[in-house]
């Protein structure tokens, strides 16, 4: 939403919560958060909606304390996309250049990202977003900005990001019945990068690692520039489900027991502290362990920690990645992870907090993991150009392809300070 000119707002779909914020743009373009509601969410899985009722639902509680407690009428929203059906894939694309003095230009540029858009995809499919990767100018590879340059012919590498037509077709029919339009869908773990991550640590090379309640999402950036995406149907839900079952508990006792007492490396873990579970129905209260406790979610940590190798042994920059790993989103504050992580991969580790952006202001209560993507929605916008009504009357998937592509072309080559 820009209705009020420095006011943007975002929802963030996910399988644990959902989340509405609100930002405004201060005159020295930095954001800043002014209002956030959550509220369980209950039609999500894995990332993906499972039941419109329960989704629109909870969007419509959230968005209308947001704008009672904000006293701000919301229109225009930012949404996230996340889920297993999202892939990406490489492609090469290139053009003859055709102008008298054989100088490339932004239209050329701009043209040959945007036939990107036209690729033949599965059915069901659609293109969410297209990162340049780099450039080759008559056979000299590897160059970031092409523009100005002189050439016959420019080819370039691209990052293609699909997604399945019916998980964003859904999410558009939840934001609708609610009295929103969606201002641009936005990969989930692309707007993560934009809250936690710095420039400089996409210039060394790191990966970041979301974990959130019903997936793990993973992006790898080098040489500033997104080298690849990935998502594991796994999250902080599935180690909860573990600890019920090894633990033969409720699953809300089992939620407790994981975030009051839980932690990653079960050989730091204390085998004398034991937590009691109260007796239920005439049944007798139970004695469980810290280490027991800690040997369960080390288990499954484990297998997401080996996921998230795998997903960056596939790009080939496990040697460059200089800056290391990332963690963020509501699992990255299970204790002893950052300690596991590190141990894994070989790779140094910190903890991605929103607040330590210095493009971010924000209360202390909202500077946590588990609200990155919400408020890198909201830095998307402030990326973004200024929306008018007239483009907002535009259909959802056509402001997705030009927000997408021109967004892409002022972070590259923009002086401002920009990230798709």
């Amino acid at each position: 939403m820009m209705g009020n000119n420095n006011r943007i707002a975002a929802i963030d779909i996910g399988t644990t919560k959902i989340v509405a914020i609100l930002g405004s743009v201060t005159s020295e373009g930095k954001l800043k958060v002014v209002g956030m509601e959550k509220t369980p969410s209950k039609g999500v899985k894995r990332g993906v909606i499972h039941c419109i009722e329960d989704t629109i639902k909870a969007i419509r509680e959230v968005v209308n304390r947001l704008q009672n407690n904000s006293d701000e009428k919301i229109d225009l929203v930012y949404v996230g996309i996340a889920g297993q059906h999202i892939r990406s894939l490489k492609h090469r694309q290139f053009k003859y250049i055709q102008n008298d003095i054989n100088e490339i230009s932004k239209l050329d540029v701009e043209e040959i990202l945007n036939e990107n858009f036209r690729l033949p995809i599965e059915v069901g499919e659609q293109i969410l977003h297209v990162i340049p990767q780099d450039y080759v100018v008559d056979k000299e590879a590897g160059i970031r900005n092409p523009i100005g340059m002189s050439g016959r012919r420019l080819d370039g590498n691209f990052n293609v990001i699909i997604g399945r037509t019916a998980s964003a077709r859904n999410i558009e029919k939840c934001v609708k019945e609610v009295g929103l339009s969606i201002e641009e869908l936005v990969l989930e773990p692309l707007a993560s990068s934009l809250a936690v991550l710095t420039e400089e640590e996409k210039e060394a090379g790191v990966v970041l690692v979301d974990i959130g309640g019903g997936t793990t999402d993973i992006t790898v950036y080098f040489d500033g520039v997104l080298r690849h995406t990935a998502v594991i149907p796994f999250g902080g839900d599935i180690v909860t489900r573990d600890i019920k079952e090894g633990c033969s508990i409720l699953i809300k006792q089992a939620e407790a027991l994981k975030t009051q007492f839980g932690e990653a490396v079960s050989d730091i873990a204390s085998e004398e502290k034991v937590v009691t579970i109260p007796s239920i129905g005439g049944w007798d209260p139970k004695e469980i362990s810290f280490n027991t406790i800690a040997q369960i979610i080390q288990c499954r940590m484990e297998e997401i920690i080996d996921n998230v190798n795998f997903q960056i042994e596939i790009t080939g920059l496990h040697e460059k990645i200089g800056a290391g790993i990332v963690l963020t989103g509501g699992g990255a504050l299970l204790k002893n992870l950052d300690v596991l992580t590190k141990e894994q991969t070989g790779l140094d580790v910190r903890i991605g907090y929103p607040g330590l952006s210095s493009k971010i202001i924000l209360d202390e209560s909202l500077d946590l993991p588990m609200y990155s993507t919400a408020i890198g929605l909201l830095l998307q916008g402030v990326n973004n150009p200024k929306s008018n009504k007239a483009e907002s009357n535009i259909s959802n998937k056509k402001i997705t392809k030009k927000k997408g592509w021109r967004g892409v072309l002022e972070a590259i080559f923009d002086t401002k300070d920009m990230e798709m």
